[in-house]
């Protein structure tokens, strides 16, 4: 196994004069399972993208320090060199994989190692057998789940057996059982196999029963460096850096082995608490959605997506849409945007017909509908920041003094007056989905739909994103709905919950005790 040391590491991307990386040095051992977190944007992706090469060989920038592996230095051997040592899980699969079956892309990294054809087949079926997924052999990448896309990437570094294994935010789009899956091949590679593992979370909890080491960053320094034993024993620096903290002492180590437990006793706690979010009155509202018999079918499948389904969505309303992966929760979010035909049914946004007839162009909804994906990368556009955040409205023709100060007040709102001259792509994958949270709600949308705003996010980001956001809709009598795995983050800020099951709305009403009830038994 390979032992890794990092010394004095400093870099500095183009676009920015602030160095991301500013003078870390860390030892892992051999087998060592590392937990790195801190907030949003204090360097996490970065520092793994020094330690499997991408940076420098792959990313302009001024890099000084150095990482080595096993006594040799990252950035002097060729990447291809250390690709067959060190494998990077990104944060979304998509971006990894580029074959169109399962086992073409498993097969990609074997070929282009130059293992003997005899060799490769019994290769992939070993991998798959690792992750789950025998059978999935012949399958279309395309029609996985997110979790089975987890998992193919999985697959693909266990068919090259690397010695060490990154992780960046494996989990932030998955739900709890595609979550508790990935963590769990995670932890027999590093336990059974011995690779070396450093998995980069805002999800703490979930990963400190695995570990053996905790790395705590901030704005851009390794500020804690302990044994899991010694690294929560004062939560201190991770409330103020807004890290999540485990609610249970690492050291009771039986009281981690139902996390799914955990969860539901957490959720059951704040059942009863109602949120100073929440309007309880809903006798007075208007209607701005109406949902009719809507389903929708992709081409080319047999399984409708969704399922006949009807609700409406008043003014000042916020709604939660939650579901296992593959529920249908983003095709929802798609449909109510107008940027897919529906297959049946009616949907109205205010006095607008969204049917497969009269479906407006996308572009017509602007200003009355905003809509932030689960990839912020498919909306940012801009050379900075805060001329991301001004798009919009400028393009509605808001006059130019309202404009900055909707600009400056939108900035403010989200964190951002401090990022606002920086390119958005310059930035991490948490603040580049606040950016584009800031850039719908700078268009004042009456209808918001959000799909996962956890995905990258740091605690207390998100709760101020969303406190924002809960706000400003109840007070200016719009609706906010999103699309989320995160039990809690309904029960603090939802008036009401859609709940989806293989495309069927199987729930509809308050996050209450009926609620957690059905949640407990996804």
């Amino acid at each position: 196994m390979l032992p890794i040391e990092i010394e004095n590491l400093r870099f500095t991307y183009p676009s920015r004069e602030t160095p991301t990386l500013r003078g870390i040095s860390a030892t892992v051992a051999s087998g060592d399972f590392v937990l790195l977190t801190g907030p949003t944007g204090c360097g996490k992706s970065t520092l793994l993208r020094t330690m499997n090469g991408l940076i420098p060989h792959s990313s302009a920038g001024t890099l000084s320090g150095s990482v080595l592996l096993s006594g040799k230095n990252v950035a002097a051997q060729p990447l291809a060199v250390t690709c067959r040592q060190v494998g990077l899980l990104f944060q979304n699969p998509d971006e990894q994989l580029f074959c169109a079956r399962v086992e073409d892309e498993i097969a990609f990294g074997l070929e282009n190692f130059g293992f003997p054809p005899e060799q490769v087949a019994p290769c992939i079926d070993a991998a798959l057998a690792q992750v789950g997924l025998q059978g999935f052999r012949e399958r279309r990448i395309s029609e996985l789940s997110g979790g089975e896309k987890q998992r193919v990437a999985l697959a693909c570094f266990c068919a090259m057996q690397p010695k060490v294994l990154l992780l960046d935010e494996p989990t932030s789009h998955l739900d709890f059982r595609g979550t508790k899956d990935i963590l769990s091949i995670v932890k027999r590679l590093n336990t059974d196999l011995g690779v070396t593992t450093i998995l980069a979370t805002h999800r703490t909890a979930e990963v400190a029963p695995l570990c053996t080491r905790v790395w705590l960053m901030a704005e851009g320094e390794l500020c804690l460096d302990k044994p899991k034993d010694e690294a929560f024993s004062d939560s201190g620096p991770y409330h103020r850096l807004g890290v999540q903290v485990p609610e249970i002492p690492v050291g009771e180590s039986a009281r981690y082995r139902n996390v799914a437990a955990i969860s539901r006793s957490r959720c059951r706690s704040s059942a009863g608490e109602v949120s100073r979010y929440r309007r309880a009155d809903a006798s007075s509202r208007s209607r701005l959605l109406s949902v009719c018999n809507v389903s929708f079918r992709y081409p080319n499948t047999d399984a409708p997506a969704l399922k006949p389904i009807s609700y409406e969505v008043c003014r000042g309303e916020v709604v939660a849409v939650m579901g296992a992966n593959g529920s249908g929760k983003t095709t929802l979010i798609h449909l109510m945007a107008g940027l897919l035909r529906l297959t049946d049914g009616e949907l109205r946004i205010g006095d607008r017909n969204v049917t497969r007839k009269k479906r407006p162009k996308p572009h017509q909804l602007a200003g009355k509908v905003g809509i932030v994906f689960q990839n912020p990368d498919l909306l940012l556009q801009a050379e900075t920041v805060a001329d991301e955040v001004a798009f919009g409205p400028k393009n509605l023709k808001v006059a130019p003094k309202l404009l900055q100060n909707r600009v400056a007040d939108t900035l403010s709102r989200f964190d951002l007056g401090g990022l606002a001259s920086e390119a958005p792509y310059s930035l991490s994958r948490g603040q580049r989905q606040r950016v584009a949270v800031a850039a719908n709600f700078s268009l004042y949308p009456e209808l918001f739909l959000l799909d996962e705003p956890t995905t990258g996010q740091d605690a207390q980001h998100l709760h101020q994103l969303m406190r924002e956001l809960c706000v400003e809709i109840k007070r200016e009598n719009r609706s906010l709905i999103f699309a989320t795995h995160d039990a809690q983050l309904t029960l603090t800020y939802a008036d009401r919950v859609l709940l989806l099951r293989e495309g069927e709305l199987i729930f509809d009403g308050p996050p209450d005790t009926e609620f957690l009830r059905q949640i407990s038994l996804m």
